[in-house]
């Protein structure tokens, strides 16, 4: 009996739980959001309006003599939808004999003996010349000359550098590793007008006659990847990179992130000195109108050591806003003022660390 009882006492407790699932409700909204998608950019450039790069006609820089120059000049295009950092390497440099004539063969110690009729062939038109005198090496006598514009959308400059001013030869250049020469960055949508020049050395004596030098132009663009260099530049236009010193610097930073993520180690021109590491957007715009004072973003600030190094460890900032070619800098303390920088003047040349490329940063949050 006892059992009869207790299960139906069971019974009747599990119907009146159903009965009050049954009846329970609980106030309650629901939202959907439909159609999120996620998409990759691209990384994307045409050179010369060519995509990809097939020149029918390489560049020629024919009948060269010491103390002249020749030219090559490109343009590069980002066609992509992110902006671009771009670098150009001149690779695969050959130099070649091409031929011998009187005075080359009398640099080389030789008799000529090819007469009027010349074959051009060492062995049969040059006589008695002392093989360690010969030397082709044209590549080593050709310093070179590499600077870039950075043009918007309406073709107007936002921005420009030299890299290099005749302080590098050609052999130089073409011993470079990785992508060769950091050009800057290209926003999505505009270009870079590149200019090179090639001089002859005005030493350069008759063993360089008729000699032939062939090489490759590499471009190559990257997708940002949150690293942008700083250098000193030399005080006058066309504000040449002094890279072959040792004050340098390097932002590491966050491209896209809710706050702007950074670290920053450098070397500068003055010790024991408080330096700011600022950042503005070109074109700048001033209470004045396209001068000094501007108005800028202070990122940190730090003393230099004895020995001129400057570190700003991890930092993280609420911008709340994106940082579009932005240019960024490590200047004097003292040359702000608030979050303004001040007259622009030689010692602010001498003494601060300039972009090498245009920097973007995106707010996740915005």
């Amino acid at each position: 009996m006892m059992k009869k009882i207790l299960l139906s006492v069971a019974i009747i407790g599990a119907v009146a739980a159903i009965v009050v699932g049954a009846t329970t409700a609980y106030f309650n909204d629901t939202e959907t959001s439909t159609g999120n998608t996620f998409t990759a950019g691209t990384i994307d450039i045409a050179v010369d309006g060519q995509n990809p790069w097939s020149q029918s006609v390489p560049f020629v820089l024919a009948d060269m003599k010491p103390s002249q120059v020749d030219y090559t000049n490109f343009a590069i295009k980002n066609v992509g939808t992110n902006p671009t950092n771009v670098w150009k390497k001149v690779s695969g440099v050959t130099v070649d004999e091409n031929g011998v004539n009187e005075p080359e063969c009398v640099a080389y110690g030789g008799t000529w003996t090819g007469g009027t009729k010349q074959n051009g062939i060492l062995d049969i038109d040059c006589a008695n010349y002392d093989q360690a005198m010969i030397n082709n090496k044209i590549d080593e006598v050709i310093t070179y000359d590499l600077s870039v514009i950075v043009k918007d959308n309406q073709n107007q400059p936002i921005w420009n550098q030299t890299l290099y001013n005749m302080n590098k030869t050609i052999a130089q250049i073409d011993a470079m590793g990785g992508n060769g020469t950091f050009l800057g960055m290209i926003p999505s949508g505009y270009s870079m007008d590149v200019t090179e020049s090639y001089h002859m050395a005005s030493s350069t004596e008759n063993w360089a006659q008729s000699d032939k030098m062939t090489f490759n132009i590499t471009v190559t663009a990257e997708q940002l990847t949150g690293v942008a260099i700083l250098e000193n530049k030399d005080q006058v236009a066309p504000w040449r990179v002094l890279g072959e010193d040792a004050y340098t610097g390097t932002l590491t930073y966050g491209v896209k992130d809710s706050k702007f993520n950074y670290s920053f180690a450098g070397v500068t021109p003055l010790v024991g000195t408080n330096y700011s590491l600022i950042v503005y957007a070109e074109p700048f715009s001033t209470p004045a109108g396209n001068g000094w004072p501007r108005p800028v973003i202070i990122l940190g600030s730090a003393m230099s050591n004895g020995a001129g190094n400057v570190s700003i460890p991890s930092t993280s900032l609420e911008l709340n806003a994106n940082l579009l070619n932005a240019k960024v800098w490590l200047v004097k303390s003292s040359d702000l003022t608030g979050n303004t920088m001040n007259t622009w003047d030689s010692s602010t040349e001498t003494n601060s660390l300039f972009d090498t490329g245009l920097i973007d940063y995106y707010d996740a949050d915005l």
